[in-house]
C-alpha cells in the first residue's frame, strides 16, 4: 500500500505497524491487522484527515461493515485495530481528543459455544488415521489436551516425561508467508499439564514409529526434535496451516462442516466440565491467563443438566484402545 498524504488516518496506521514491529507482536498477529487495514480500514477512512475524524465516521463505517454483511465480530476487531492505533495517537500528541471512545461499534456478544460431540471427534480421528496416522494422533491430543494448533505444533520430545505423564507447553508456532515461526504461547508463559493413559500410550506409539522412520534413514531425533514433523529428523515443525487444511479435507469429505480445529479445544473442556473438574483447573490446562474468560467461555455448558452428556473423556478412552491397531486409533464396535 502506498503510504498516504501525512496528517491522515491511512498515515498514522502505517506509522503504528512500524511501531508495533519493535513491539515483538506474533507475525500472524501483524498479518491480521495488515488484513484488516488494507481491506477493510483504509478504504473506508484512510483518507480522512486524522485530526478531523469523528465518532460519527466511525459509527457510518462499522453501520458500512455490517450492511456488507461482516459478522459484528469482524466489525469489532476493525475497531480494535483502529482503537489501538488512536490511543497510541494521543500519547503520541497526534490527536488532542479520541473519537475512538465516542463511537459505537456492534456490542461483543459472547457466541454460545457448541463442542463436536464424542461420535463426530470418533469420526474424524478414525478417517484420518486411513491416510495421514500422524495427523490423526495430533487430533487426538488436541481432544485429550486441549491444546492450541500452533501449541501441538510447537511440542518437542524433550517436553514429554512419559515416566512422571507429563507434558510442557512452551512454545507455539505461528504461519507467516512462507515460512513458519517458533515463538512462546499465548499467555508468554509454558504450563505443565498431567496426560491420561491413553494419551501416554498415544504418543509412546508415535514415538517408536518416528524412531523407526530415523533410524531407517541413519538419523536421531533429538529432544529438541518436533513431535509432528514431515522431516524425519523431526528438526522442523508441521505447519498450523497443513493441519487445518487436512482436518478441513477430513471434515467436509465427513459432512461435518459444523466441526472446527479449535473445537477439539471446546470437546476438551467441557469433557473435563463434564466429569466435575473446576474451572480454574480447565483454565489452567487450556492455557487461559484469566479463569474468569475460561468462565465466561464455558459457562453455559458447566450446569448438571449437561454433564450426563458430557463425560466424552471418559468413554473416548474406552472406545480407542491402543491395542486395537497399529496406531490406537481404530475405535471398537459399540456394545
Amino acid at each position: 500500500m502506498h503510504l498516504a498524504a501525512r496528517g491522515t488516518v491511512a498515515a498514522l496506521l502505517e506509522k503504528w505497524m512500524l511501531h508495533l514491529e519493535t513491539q515483538d507482536r506474533a507475525p500472524s498477529t501483524m498479518i491480521r491487522y495488515r488484513s484488516a487495514i488494507d481491506v477493510r480500514i483504509v478504504p473506508a477512512l484512510g483518507s480522512i484527515e486524522l485530526t478531523k475524524l469523528t465518532a460519527a465516521d466511525l459509527d457510518a463505517f462499522y453501520g458500512a461493515l455490517l450492511k456488507q454483511g461482516l459478522h459484528p465480530f469482524s466489525v469489532r476487531k476493525c475497531h480494535a485495530v483502529l482503537s489501538a492505533a488512536l490511543h497510541q495517537a494521543e500519547e503520541w500528541g497526534l490527536i488532542d481528543r479520541n473519537p475512538i471512545v465516542r463511537s459505537s461499534p456492534p456490542p461483543a456478544r459472547q457466541r454460545e459455544i457448541v463442542p463436536p460431540t464424542i461420535n463426530e471427534v470418533r469420526q474424524l480421528i478414525v478417517e484420518c488415521e486411513r491416510f495421514n496416522p500422524d495427523l490423526a494422533r495430533l487430533f487426538m491430543v488436541a481432544a485429550t489436551t486441549g491444546c492450541r494448533r500452533g501449541e501441538l505444533c510447537g511440542l518437542q520430545w524433550g517436553d514429554i516425561d512419559f515416566e512422571k505423564a507429563t507434558m510442557v507447553v512452551a512454545r507455539s508456532i505461528s504461519d507467516t508467508p512462507g515460512n513458519v515461526v517458533v515463538k512462546d504461547t499465548k499467555t508468554h508463559a509454558a504450563r505443565r499439564m498431567a496426560l491420561d493413559p491413553m494419551t501416554v500410550e498415544l504418543l509412546r506409539r508415535h514415538k517408536e514409529t518416528v524412531d523407526r522412520r530415523a533410524k531407517a534413514a541413519g538419523v536421531t531425533i533429538k529432544s529438541t526434535g518436533f513431535i509432528w514433523s514431515q522431516l524425519v529428523d523431526a528438526s522442523e515443525p508441521y505447519r498450523p496451516i497443513r493441519v487445518s487444511g487436512t482436518f478441513r479435507g477430513v471434515r467436509d469429505k465427513l459432512g461435518l462442516t459444523n466441526v472446527t480445529f479449535h473445537g477439539l479445544r471446546h470437546f476438551s473442556a467441557t469433557a473435563l466440565a463434564g466429569q466435575g473438574v473446576g474451572i480454574r483447573t480447565i483454565a489452567g490446562r487450556l492455557g487461559h491467563a484469566n479463569p474468569n474468560l475460561a468462565l465466561r467461555t464455558y459457562a453455559h455448558l458447566l450446569d448438571v443438566a449437561d454433564r450426563r452428556e458430557a463425560t466424552a473423556m471418559g468413554l473416548l478412552a474406552v472406545d480407542f484402545s491402543p491395542s486395537q491397531s497399529r496406531t490406537g486409533l481404530i475405535p471398537s464396535s459399540p456394545s
